[in-house]
């Protein structure tokens, strides 16, 4: 497991829970593993990283280390910058499938890329790809 993938993992973890201890949260997250150890000091390089980030403190109570969200998990927002092209090509994506559908309430305006555009980027792909599943449009992919 890369730190990448752990961070993921964790990413996860925290949406839903406010701390996490690595002794008896970890097989929470990872219930299978043919390398614990190591998957473990993935882990843990990524708690580092999120403190490094302060999205999380750790404390250690009784020999046990604990890593707590700074604040709760939905009120961190992320910057995100992209270039004129990209924001072109998403604007184009989402403007055809609006084109598709018969609705412009969600067209896109390529100076000025919004959440909403990338939500909007999102629930396009989860169409595309439920389809290609043949799974209901509105069931959230894993």
């Amino acid at each position: 497991m890369t730190v990448l993938e752990a961070s993921n993992e964790l990413y996860s973890w925290f949406s839903e829970n406010d701390t996490f201890c690595l002794d008896k949260d970890f097989i929470k997250v990872i219930a299978i593993t043919e390398t614990p150890e190591e998957d473990k000091a993935a882990f843990l390089c990524a708690l580092k990283d999120f403190e490094k980030s302060k999205l999380i403190l750790s404390s250690e109570i009784n020999s046990t280390e604990y890593w707590i969200l700074n604040k709760k998990f939905y009120s961190y927002a992320q910057n995100v910058q992209i270039n004129p092209e990209l924001a072109l090509a998403l604007a184009g994506i989402i403007n055809k499938f609006c084109e598709v559908i018969g609705d412009s309430t969600d067209l896109c305006d390529p100076a000025n890329v919004e959440e909403k555009d990338i939500k909007n980027l999102i629930y396009i792909t989860n169409v595309l790809v439920s389809e290609k599943k043949g799974v209901d449009s509105e069931q959230e992919l894993d």
